[in-house]
C-alpha cells in the first residue's frame, strides 16, 4: 500500500476492507456442477477470470459466452493482455472487451474457437446480461445452467442483473469469481492498481442499495433486492469515513 492509503496498514481496517471483498465475491456453487450447460465471461480487466473461464468450459465442456464492448475495464485489460501476449497496447487498440479476452483464449488454445460466443456490443452490466439474454435467443440456445465469471468486486452485482433479466426463465445462476480478494495478496496486487480496488471496493456497496441512489427495486431497477449484513454496512461506512478524510488532505 502506498502512503496515501497507510491507514489500511491497520489489522482492523484490514479486516475490514476484506469482508467488504468476500461479500461482494458471491460464489454460489451448484449441488450437480455438471449440469452447467453454459459459461458466460464478463469482460473486465482481471486477467485471473479469462483463465479460470477458459478451464470452467473446458471441465463442463460447454459453451463460453464471453460479453463485453467498450467500456470502463477496456483500457486495463487491454494493457493487461498487451503485456501478457508480449506486443504493444497499440496493436490491440479498438477491439471489444470480448474479441480481446477472445484472442487471449485461442492465442493460448485455451479453448477452441468453435466452443466460443463473442457478445461486443454491451457496455456495462445491465447490458451484458440483456445482450447476452439476446444473442443465445438469436441462436437459438436456452441454456438452463449458467456459470457467471466477473471481476471478484462485481460479482455479487453482476449475478444480480442476469437473475432480473432473466427472471421470466427457467434459467439458473451460479458465481465463480476466480478468486478472493485480500488486501495485501500477490492476485490482488496483480489484478488491480490501489486505487481502483479500493474505487471498486466502496462504489459497489451504495450500488446494491434500493434507495434512490442504489441499483435495487426502489432505485434504478436494474437489479431485485440484495440483503446485505449490518456488519458490512459498518465496515463501508467506516472506510468511506477513511478515505474522505485522506482525500481531503
Amino acid at each position: 500500500m502506498s502512503e496515501r492509503f497507510a491507514a489500511l496498514h491497520t489489522p482492523e481496517i484490514r479486516e475490514r476492507a476484506d469482508r467488504i471483498a468476500a461479500f461482494l465475491a458471491l460464489t454460489s456453487v451448484d449441488d450437480a456442477p455438471n449440469r452447467i450447460d453454459l459459461v458466460c465471461l464478463a469482460g473486465n480487466g482481471v486477467l485471473a477470470c479469462v483463465d479460470h473461464a477458459a478451464s470452467l468450459a473446458r471441465q463442463h465442456g460447454c459453451l463460453l459466452l464471453i460479453t463485453g464492448g467498450i467500456g470502463h475495464s477496456t483500457e486495463p485489460l487491454m494493457k493487461a493482455l498487451a503485456a501478457r501476449l508480449n506486443c504493444a497496447p497499440s496493436a490491440l487498440a479498438g477491439l471489444s472487451e470480448a474479441e480481446l479476452v477472445s484472442r487471449l483464449i485461442t492465442s493460448d488454445a485455451l479453448v477452441s474457437h468453435d466452443q466460443i460466443i463473442l457478445e461486443t456490443s454491451s457496455t456495462n452490466t445491465g447490458e451484458n446480461a440483456t445482450f447476452t439474454r439476446e444473442t443465445l435467443d438469436e441462436l437459438g440456445l436456452t441454456p438452463h445452467h449458467i456459470e457467471l465469471i466477473q471481476d471478484p468486486l462485481l460479482q455479487r452485482r453482476t449475478e444480480a442483473t442476469f437473475r432480473h433479466v432473466w427472471q421470466d426463465t427457467q434459467t439458473r445462476f451460479f458465481s465463480s469469481p476466480p478468486f478472493v480478494p485480500r488486501l495485501g495478496d500477490t492476485q490482488t496486487a496483480e489484478s488491480w492498481t490501489e486505487e481502483r480496488y479500493l474505487s471498486l471496493l466502496l462504489g459497489e456497496i451504495p450500488r446494491l442499495h434500493d434507495n434512490e441512489e442504489g441499483y435495487g427495486p426502489k432505485g434504478k431497477g436494474f437489479i431485485g433486492h440484495v440483503e446485505i449484513p449490518q456488519e458490512i454496512l459498518d465496515d463501508h461506512a467506516a472506510l468511506a469515513s477513511i478515505f474522505a478524510a485522506q482525500a481531503g488532505r
